[in-house]
Formats: structure tokens, sequence, C-alpha cells
């Protein structure tokens, strides 16, 4: 996608299959259901150029999501928490503390 002056950074899909596997395990998730997580060129008025939006889908509930005005790659702990804690999943800060080590 090109934007004006220039092309949407390159998504880390690396970070993004780090960041849906700490937040499976962190959450005990079943098989059935699904993390997504999509970068998105984001072209408001002093919104950063990307926006990241992390989904949850579970069959039988809505789906749940939360949006991060930055890109997958510039995650740290304290975002996988505050996603976590938003859906409903009040966690403990170590458990997504490795992720940070990882980047």
């Amino acid at each position: 996608m090109m934007l004006i002056g220039g092309s949407k950074p390159k998504t880390n899909l690396d970070m993004v299959r780090k960041i849906k596997g700490a937040l499976e395990k962190a959450l005990s998730l079943p098989d059935s259901a699904t993390i997504s997580i999509t970068e998105l060129a984001c072209l408001e008025k002093g919104c950063p150029l990307v926006e990241t939006v992390v989904t949850l889908l579970q069959a039988g509930s809505s789906p749940l999501q939360h949006k991060f005005h930055k890109p997958a790659s510039e995650f740290i702990a304290a975002d996988l928490i505050e996603v976590s804690v938003r859906w409903g999943f009040p966690l403990d800060a170590d458990l997504f503390n490795n992720s940070d080590k990882e980047k």
C-alpha cells in the first residue's frame, strides 16, 4: 500500500508471531480461539503512520479488539498486559517479561 510520500513500513512477522504466542499461552486459550494481529495505515491527523489492532475470536463470543497507535515491532510486555486486562484476563506482569527480552 502506498501512502502519500512513501510506503507503509513492512510488518515484522517474527514479532507478530511472538505476540500471538505469548497471548495464547498467557491467556490459556483453547485451540479453537484465534488471535489476529493487523497493522493498518493510520491517516488521521496526529496519528502515527501505523496502528496495530489485536483481535481475539472465540466461538460463541463477540470478537474482542484493542488498538495500539504503533507498529507491532514496538510492543513491550506492558502492551500485552494492557490488552489482556482490557479483554478481562487480569494477569501477572511476569507472564510477559520474556517477550521484552526476546526482541
